[in-house]
């Protein structure tokens, strides 16, 4: 069951928005756990660390916190909700850019956008429950594809290096970074030179001799397939 977050000083839009996406997950049959809020500043600590959708309204004239600022207290306590501005005023998009923001539904387009919005994030949240699994010495391991960082070729081994719950670690198993590569590939992994497949979710800057990883991370990338890598990347990152 998702955990969807509501928050709009207008009680009749608030309610409306609540209906239509009521609707819209029956429609689909999606079960999700709804929570509404008027006053930014009423939303406890818990929902703003466990909600995995929230839909804010920017500016809250009467407020002491606008949608902008609960956003950063978002993303301060998880880096992977998602985040879809409601707004009369499209002029404030660019302020999402620093927190990610996932879309901006404009309130007059509620009944034409809303619904292909809410799927799309709906889809971002099953990827983002993507399983990689494998075996050393006779054990399964399963980790979320979201906590590794990169492979990293070492001789006929592969070392995965992750962070899981806020913990730097590695696993060493015996696979070609080619054949995780061909396998990987489809689900968000790009081969940015011959020793290093990167998780492009990791990935927050990507220049023609490094790329920079969401925890600091600085790998070499291969100058001579940059230019068709990417383009691989952004073709990515837009169907997201």
């Amino acid at each position: 069951m998702f955990r969807i977050v509501l928050c709009d000083d207008n009680p009749q839009f608030l309610e409306t928005l609540r209906l239509e996406i009521r609707k819209i997950l029956k429609q689909h049959k999606t079960d999700a756990a709804i929570h509404v809020f008027q006053n930014p500043d009423s939303i406890p600590e818990h929902i703003l660390s466990s909600g995995e959708i929230f839909f804010l309204d920017i500016d809250f004239p009467d407020k002491k916190c606008t949608g902008i600022e609960i956003a950063r207290k978002i993303r301060k306590l998880q880096r992977d909700s998602i985040l879809i501005f409601i707004t009369n005023f499209i002029e404030y998009a660019p302020e999402g850019y620093e927190v990610q923001a996932f879309r901006y539904l404009l309130k007059n387009e509620i009944h034409t956008k809303l619904e292909s919005y809410l799927l799309q994030a709906i889809s971002r949240l099953h990827t983002e429950h993507e399983t990689f699994q494998f075996h050393i010495s006779g054990e399964s391991i399963t980790l979320l594809l979201k906590e590794i960082l990169y492979f990293e070729s070492q001789g006929h081994a592969a070392v995965i290096h992750l962070v899981k719950q806020g913990m730097y670690k590695t696993y060493r198993l015996y696979a070609s970074l080619t054949s995780l590569e061909q396998s990987l590939s489809p689900r968000g992994f790009l081969r940015i030179q011959k020793s290093y497949l990167v998780n492009m979710r990791r990935l927050k800057r990507y220049q023609c001799t490094e790329a920079v990883l969401d925890e600091g991370t600085v790998l070499p990338v291969s100058e001579k397939n940059y230019g068709k890598q990417k383009q691989q990347f952004l073709l990515w990152k837009g169907q997201q």
